[in-house]
């Protein structure tokens, strides 16, 4: 589902024989020549009052909900920076360290990344090959379901998740036992897909943005419904419930030099010990998006 993006030689975009999730994809991917049709593109920021009427999009403060898919909601800004800057270090120094898994693990032990790694005092340190990492749960991307074996969920993740599930009141009892942490480089992209393993498919999912915006479309239960294309910024949550829970989504794009504000608010220092300070964690986000998204794989049990 991750991949990177292939150059096209600047030849025209095909779209014969595409579903329509498919070609929504392919029209907001990045074609290095090829310029992109944004138009589009929903970006609440720009939108009034009658185009969102026009969109089927009801505000309320912060929160946007879509009336299609049912069940999408946005809130902007729901993380403010020193919230960006603190959960994106301890991913990028924390979570991709044992007993969390990253997708590393797939390669031999002898394999050498050291051609990915950036150290760099002035910018950060971190393993770019490093795609995702998994805490909580750990899923079986081969076969497709959770085995039993966990880690704990670390305590800044439950927090926020919780603190997404109190802002919206969206059910009595959540608890996040499974999170995907994604790294994006600016020309990756994260193809189609269903959140179909968990057991409970009707807990909402909790999925917050850090750094570089991107391009978020999902549509229905089937690739032959047209997608909506949403743009997440950083500190944004996006949640799929109800209907949109069990929908296809993906990310086609990942937009350069989106990341704001742009000059680092936070002192130089060096790196100590391969550790990312604040002032390292904003250049990261400054190239990069981290996307951390919260599911409950169990069905919660009743009284609770």
């Amino acid at each position: 589902m991750y991949q990177k993006i292939k150059k096209n030689k600047q030849k025209p975009i095909q779209y014969q024989n595409l579903n329509p999730f498919k070609e929504t994809e392919k029209k907001y991917k990045f074609y290095a020549g090829l310029q992109t049709d944004f138009s589009e593109l929903i970006d609440v920021n720009n939108l009034n009052e009658q185009q969102m009427e026009q969109q089927g999009i009801h505000k309320n403060g912060s929160v946007h909900r879509f009336d299609y898919p049912q069940g999408v909601i946005l809130v902007k800004g729901f993380l403010n920076l020193d919230d960006q800057i603190s959960i994106s270090k301890l991913c990028m120094n924390e979570y991709i360290n044992q007993p969390y898994r990253t997708n590393l693990f797939i390669y031999k032990e002898d394999e050498n990344f050291d051609k990915f790694i950036v150290h760099d005092d002035k910018k950060y340190h971190f393993n770019n090959k490093i795609r995702w990492a998994n805490v909580g749960y750990q899923y079986d991307w081969n076969n497709r379901h959770y085995p039993p074996e966990k880690t704990q969920v670390p305590d800044p993740i439950q927090e926020i998740s919780q603190r997404a599930n109190n802002f919206l009141q969206l059910q009595n009892h959540y608890q996040s036992e499974s999170v995907i942490i994604n790294f994006y480089q600016s020309h990756d992209y994260m193809t189609g897909h269903l959140d179909d393993a968990e057991l409970d498919q009707d807990s909402p999912i909790y999925s917050f943005s850090f750094g570089l915006s991107s391009v978020f479309v999902i549509g229905g239960p089937t690739k032959d419904e047209k997608p909506v294309a949403i743009k997440l910024d950083s500190g944004d949550l996006l949640v799929m419930s109800g209907h949109a829970r069990k929908c296809y989504h993906g990310v086609p794009r990942v937009l350069e030099n989106s990341f704001h504000p742009i000059q680092n608010p936070f002192q130089q220092s060096k790196l100590v010990a391969n550790l990312n300070t604040d002032f390292h964690v904003f250049n990261y986000l400054t190239e990069h998006r981290i996307n951390i998204n919260t599911r409950q794989v169990y069905k919660p049990l009743l009284g609770q």
